[in-house]
């Protein structure tokens, strides 16, 4: 088994922030601080809708908020609910959705295209008989490669039906 190294995190955590960026991801974050009055409806008490940038910086100030309701409230189960979506297409942002799969698959491709890049630089320079047209792991590897392309255009026309989708529904 390969020993995974810090770098290899460093250049994913990257390519997957420049996917986002080229994607045109823009993460926000809804927060909505609550509690269930008698009857069992929710009554909100206060709400945020920030860039996630800006409340991972200033999450404090959402503690903050919290201690003083319950402070204002103290008989109620007070609860804070966070929403995670992308500005622009309205989708959710959220480790699982569709978005970060996207932007997920997005990463991994530029890394793959990356090891490529080197595998045919490192044989080109060091193996005498290298052919690229014959080299059967190169060809498996363009294979996994074009597969995960495939996936990634379906994921994105997926994606493209789901935000327009969300958006006739909003405006109509």
């Amino acid at each position: 088994m390969v020993q995974e190294r810090i770098d290899d995190w460093w250049e994913y955590a990257k390519d997957l922030a420049r996917a986002e960026r080229e994607l045109q991801i823009e993460r926000w974050v809804y927060i909505s601080i609550e509690y269930k009055d008698e009857a069992g409806r929710k009554c909100r008490l206060h709400s945020y809708d920030l860039p996630r940038e800006l409340h991972e910086r200033y999450r404090w100030v959402i503690r903050w908020r919290e201690a003083r309701l319950q402070c204002q409230y103290p008989r109620e189960n007070i609860n804070t609910y966070y929403s995670y979506y992308d500005k622009r297409t309205g989708l959710r942002t959220d480790f699982n959705s569709c978005l970060m799969k996207l932007a997920a698959a997005k990463a991994q491709i530029t890394r793959a295209e990356r090891k490529e890049a080197e595998y045919l630089a490192y044989q080109r320079l060091n193996n005498l008989f290298f052919d690229e047209q014959t080299d059967e792991q190169l060809f498996k590897f363009r294979q996994k490669l074009r597969t995960k392309k495939e996936s990634y255009h379906l994921l994105a026309e997926k994606i493209q039906t789901a935000v327009a989708t969300h958006k006739a529904s909003h405006t109509g």
